[in-house]
C-alpha cells in the first residue's frame, strides 16, 4: 500500500484516536518528503534525523494514550494490542538507528512510503477498530 493510503485513513469510534492517526500520517508524510529531498540532494541528514525522532516521539505518546484508554475501559485483549505497539516502536527505533549509521535513503524510503502506511491502515482496520468500538461502548 503506497504512501497515498495515508490520505484515506479509516476512522474509528474514538475521536482522540482519529486525531492521533491523522498526526501520525502527517509526520510520516513529512518524513517521506524529507527523504525524497535528501535523494535530490536538497535536504541535510539532520533534517531526516529530526523528522524521524519526532515521528517516534509522537508514536510513543500516541500508543501510550491508546494503552491508557484500553486499561481504563478494561479491554480484554489489551496485552495483544500493546505487544503490537511495542513491536512497532522497536521496529521504528531499529530503522532510525540503521539510518543514522548507514544513511541508506533507499531502505528508509521503502520503510516510510510502503511499510509504515500499510501497517497503519491494517492496524486501524483491525486492532484499533475493535479497541475503539469497545472503548466507545464503555462510555
Amino acid at each position: 500500500m503506497p504512501l497515498a493510503a495515508l490520505d484515506r485513513i479509516p476512522q474509528v469510534a474514538v475521536p482522540f484516536m482519529n486525531s492521533d492517526h491523522s498526526e501520525f500520517a502527517r509526520r510520516v508524510s513529512d518524513l517521506a518528503e524529507a527523504v525524497e529531498g535528501r535523494v535530490a540532494g536538497k535536504v541535510p541528514l539532520e533534517t531526516i534525523f529530526h523528522s524521524f525522532d519526532g515521528l517516534l516521539e509522537h508514536t510513543r505518546e500516541h500508543f501510550a494514550r491508546e494503552e491508557a484508554a484500553m486499561q481504563t475501559a478494561g479491554f480484554p485483549p489489551f496485552a495483544v494490542h500493546k505487544a503490537e505497539h511495542d513491536r512497532v516502536i522497536e521496529e521504528m527505533a531499529s530503522e532510525a538507528k540503521h539510518f543514522r549509521a548507514s544513511a541508506d535513503t533507499a531502505r528508509l524510503c521503502k520503510y516510510v512510503t510502503q511499510t509504515i502506511p500499510s501497517w497503519l491502515v491494517s492496524h486501524i482496520q483491525s486492532m484499533d477498530y475493535m479497541t475503539a468500538s469497545f472503548i466507545a461502548a464503555r462510555g
